[in-house]
């Protein structure tokens, strides 16, 4: 009897197993689906970019000396021609008095007509040569500074001309210094030349003192546009020579964003291409366009953070800033730059594909059935891949491959 028992036991078992068992296999599973519909697919790639001030005006002093006056702070609002600082001038004026004294004396002495040269004349004078070629030196090693400057775009185009005038002015300097030295030397007695000696004598003079003056106008250093001071680099008693950027000048009502790119992706960059950016703020990011405005037409060696060289071409993007957005000079964001687009495109993650026979393929669901469909693709980026051959709008697929039971003609959860 209990031997009977025992086998109907099993057989129930057995029954309930293999209920089990069909249950499973009959089963449908659950998947997530995808509707395939026309849409736009894009290849992109994504750079940083550093917003910059569209106008920007580097401030720099054109003497040597120290700074007995600084009259803004950093983030000043200043209108052009203010007054930012003011070098020591006090050696220039003390040479212009000298310079006053000896036109003075000049005319003393042109009065009293010597007969000959005094020596100590000829030794003021040579002296004066001596000051004038020192004075040239200086100024020489001045512009050459302030030349390598404008050629990379660090100095105005007015600082550059102001240099070159000081130049021209030191030499007419020298050269009449050296022609009234030379009347000297040929002057043994008064004669119809003692009035050219003399005239030329004080227009040196006076030549070297409009060249000191110059340079004392240039000691009061102002504005030369309208902004906001940034990167002052400088307090009241520091020491300053021509060449040291001392602050810059900043227009804060446009701006532009500075980007690098690969030289080998900014060959499919153009002017005009319209661009994605996106400003990381806490919360959420912010999303605007831009639209590029200057390609360079060379490029640079860089160090990426990898610290590898890499040429890299400056790309130059108009940013159109939500109104919302409130902007600082330097801070980064992310260009994205969208060199393909196909639109209408029956596009699938690439995710869904799977190698089949010789080709890929994907788990579509026809009847409520699982179905492998093969495909052939075309078009893609780097999440997705368009479909070019093997399904239609409306057609559902299966985003994951390997989902656990799938396979052909397994029913599918709605």
């Amino acid at each position: 009897m209990k031997g009977k028992i025992k086998i109907i036991g099993v057989i129930i078992v057995s029954i309930m197993l293999i209920i089990a068992i069909l249950y499973q296999s009959t089963k449908p599973i659950s998947a997530e689906l995808l509707e395939i519909r026309p849409q736009a697919i894009a290849s992109t790639f994504t750079e940083e970019g550093k917003v910059i001030p569209a106008n920007n005006y580097p401030v720099y002093s054109l003497l040597s000396g120290q700074i007995v006056k600084l009259n803004v702070k950093e983030g000043q609002q200043v209108k052009q021609n203010v007054l930012l600082a003011v070098v020591d001038s006090t050696e220039l004026e003390l040479q212009l008095q000298q310079m006053q004294a000896e036109l003075t004396s000049l005319k003393g002495e042109e009065a009293d007509r010597h007969k000959k040269p005094l020596k100590s004349s000829i030794k003021s004078q040579e002296l004066l040569v001596e000051k004038a070629q020192n004075d040239l030196n200086s100024i020489e090693n001045d512009f050459k500074r302030i030349e390598n400057l404008y050629n990379e775009g660090a100095v105005t185009a007015k600082e550059y001309e102001d240099a070159q005038n000081m130049l021209e002015t030191a030499k007419l300097n020298l050269r009449q210094q050296e022609e009234a030295l030379a009347l000297l030397y040929e002057s043994s007695e008064p004669s119809s030349g003692s009035k050219q000696f003399y005239a030329g004598r004080a227009d040196a003079l006076r030549s070297q003192m409009e060249l000191i003056k110059y340079r004392i106008e240039k000691s009061r250093i102002t504005a030369p546009a309208d902004g906001v001071v940034a990167k002052l680099s400088v307090q009241s008693g520091d020491i300053v020579n021509p060449g040291i950027k001392l602050m810059e000048i900043f227009n804060d009502d446009k701006y532009e964003v500075e980007v690098f790119v690969l030289a080998e992706s900014a060959a499919s960059i153009t002017e005009g291409m319209k661009v994605k950016l996106v400003q990381e703020k806490k919360g959420e990011d912010i999303s605007f366009e831009g639209t590029v405005e200057k390609i360079a037409p060379a490029a640079v060696e860089m160090i990426s953070a990898l610290g590898l060289e890499e040429q890299r071409v400056k790309v130059t993007v108009k940013p159109e800033f939500p109104e919302n957005l409130r902007v600082f000079p330097g801070s980064v964001l992310d260009v994205e730059f969208i060199v393909d687009k196909r639109e209408g495109a029956l596009a699938v993650p690439k995710t869904a594909l799977f190698p089949y026979e010789k080709g890929e393929a994907l788990w579509v669901v026809k009847g409520g059935r699982a179905k492998v469909q093969p495909v052939e693709t075309g078009f893609e980026n780097d999440s997705q891949v368009v479909i070019t051959n093997g399904i239609a709008p409306g057609d559902l697929i299966i985003l994951n491959p390997q989902l656990d039971g799938l396979k052909e003609g397994k029913k599918i959860a709605k």
